[in-house]
């Protein structure tokens, strides 16, 4: 994207990015119910195989697999995640789907510390009760008023996509010190397909012409969102890209409210906000930003 002027780099790119995810996930949401989870799945990650199969021969590289074991569990737990937060759109509303997801980067900082040796500080100890206590709140009001089985399905299964993310982003980061970023895509697209196929071909259901619009946006705007992502977050720090990001829930409770119309429930609101709330100060991102700096010793 040389083309892009410099004052419109990094964040306003990363606004469009967020905005990009909930697309994905509105046109997951149109076809809940008459899809299934796994047709959803596998249709994202082979329109992103189609994108890398031209991506590689016009970019003139090649994949690269240094470390196949952690490249394929890259590209496993990353299928695994969107298969359950597709369970969970399938299930719940828009907004608390993506609201559970967006956790992920609590879970891959907790991981961090057992898996990488990554030091527990304040910030992640107070962000991680936070987060858990405004989780609960989502989950809960999904399922207020009988305890409904599908919603309560939906709330774990929000739950367990943002605990596999966090595995996903531990692999990641440990492959891109000698694997580069198209490669990573590419275990993320092949082994997601091959993770959500048999789901799909265990409950194939017929595509109609109505389906296919929607079926295209979920795997075109992933591929947009994805690829912004990576290039903004080139003129970025980490704190105010992480920041940038947690929009993506608030985008998607409102495009669930404006064109679904998905209610609104308060007591998830106050969750979501204290969840996004606690993501963004356990991963020290408000920290770094609102605290001052501590001057260096005389």
């Amino acid at each position: 994207m040389p083309s892009i002027p410099e004052r419109l780099r990094g964040s306003p790119l990363l606004v469009i990015s967020s905005l990009m995810f909930a697309v994905m996930a509105f046109c997951a949401r149109t076809v809940a119910g008459r899809l299934s989870v796994g047709q959803v799945v596998c249709a994202r990650f082979a329109i992103g195989l189609v994108f890398l199969a031209f991506y590689f021969p016009l970019t003139r590289t090649r994949p690269r697999m240094g470390r196949p074991v952690l490249w394929a569990l890259r590209g496993l737990f990353g299928g695994g995640s969107v298969y359950c937060y597709f369970v969970a759109i399938d299930r719940l509303a828009v907004g608390p789907a993506t609201l559970l997801n967006a956790c992920w980067p609590i879970c891959a900082a907790i991981l961090g510390i057992f898996i990488l040796g990554e030091r527990v500080n304040g910030y992640l100890a107070t962000g991680l009760m936070a987060t858990t206590f405004g989780a609960g709140l989502v989950i809960w009001s999904t399922v207020q008023g009988g305890l409904a089985l599908t919603s309560g399905v939906g709330a774990w299964a929000g739950v367990a996509s943002a605990l596999l993310s966090g595995a996903a982003v531990i692999a990641l980061r440990a492959l891109r010190g000698d694997t580069d970023a198209a490669s990573i895509f590419l275990s993320f697209c092949l082994f997601g397909l091959l993770f959500g196929l048999p789901f799909a071909l265990q409950d194939w259901r017929p595509v109609t012409p109505d389906m296919v619009l929607p079926l295209l946006g979920v795997g075109l705007s992933s591929v947009v969102a994805q690829m912004i992502f990576t290039y903004a977050m080139g003129y970025v720090t980490a704190a105010a890209g992480g920041i940038t990001t947690q929009l993506t829930p608030a985008f998607s409770w409102l495009l669930g409210a404006l064109l679904l119309g998905e209610p609104l429930r308060p007591l998830a609101m106050v969750g979501s906000l204290v969840c996004m709330g606690g993501v963004l100060w356990g991963t020290g991102l408000v920290p770094r930003l609102l605290l001052p700096a501590a001057r260096p010793a005389p």
